[in-house]
């Protein structure tokens, strides 16, 4: 399997899209808009709509709050972070040209 992807933030044009290419079809979907996923197959296209999340991040950003303020406990901790950095930088290995910078998670 072989896969690609570019991200470019500062672009001088906008675009949204992220494409899947397969050996019967692709899809198509959009990270930030609100807009509906599309199936193509030799078939023709389906669309598949449904509602995004207002705020995606806001869960997760009130319990770290709510950690700092002494009134609840967040999920997330530097450990897990580290952990989670771990796992990517095994998932990404020898799929880079260059290798990403490792993070020790304390055995």
């Amino acid at each position: 399997m072989h896969g690609v992807g570019t991200w470019c933030f500062s672009a001088f044009e906008r675009c949204d899209l992220t494409e899947i290419v397969g050996t019967e079809g692709k899809i198509a979907y959009s990270t930030f808009d609100a807009r509906p996923v599309v199936l193509t197959t030799s078939t023709g296209n389906m669309e598949f709509s449904f509602d995004y999340p207002v705020h995606i991040q806001q869960p997760l950003i009130q319990t770290v709050v709510d950690e700092l303020k002494g009134i609840g406990t967040c999920p997330s901790t530097g450990e897990s972070a580290a952990r989670t950095c771990w796992v990517m930088d095994q998932m990404l290995k020898g799929m880079l040209r260059k290798q990403a910078p490792t993070y020790s998670h304390g055995s």
